[in-house]
């Protein structure tokens, strides 16, 4: 994670310089498919927000498991596209996608 003077870190999704404040630690591998405290990385909120509401844990473990091919996924594109041009201070409310196994069984 990279911080300047202001107290502020990268988030490695959408490489915007953030507040640490709004820094949180997203495991590559989900802890339900083993992942492990050590192979964590800085994501800002929204970010995180959006990562688990759009993909299953099964998904993250198969597909994404590392920021690159995250970050160049898909269904990541126009949140990315739309969060890189939002103030780094503030944070949003997600709602999760109708691609998502578990939206089915919510309705």
């Amino acid at each position: 994670m990279s911080a300047d003077r202001a107290g502020g870190a990268r988030c490695e999704l959408c490489q915007r310089e953030v507040p640490a404040a709004l820094i949180t630690l997203h495991h590559l591998t989900p802890k339900e498919r083993g992942g492990r405290a050590k192979h964590r990385t800085p994501l800002c909120r929204p970010c995180h927000k959006q990562v688990h509401p759009v993909y299953s844990n099964k998904e993250l473990a198969r597909l994404y498991a590392d920021i690159p091919s995250l970050r160049a996924s898909p269904r990541m594109q126009p949140f990315l596209k739309w969060i890189r041009k939002q103030a780094p201070e503030r944070t949003f409310r997600t709602v999760m996608s109708d691609a998502h196994p578990k939206a089915r069984r919510r309705r």
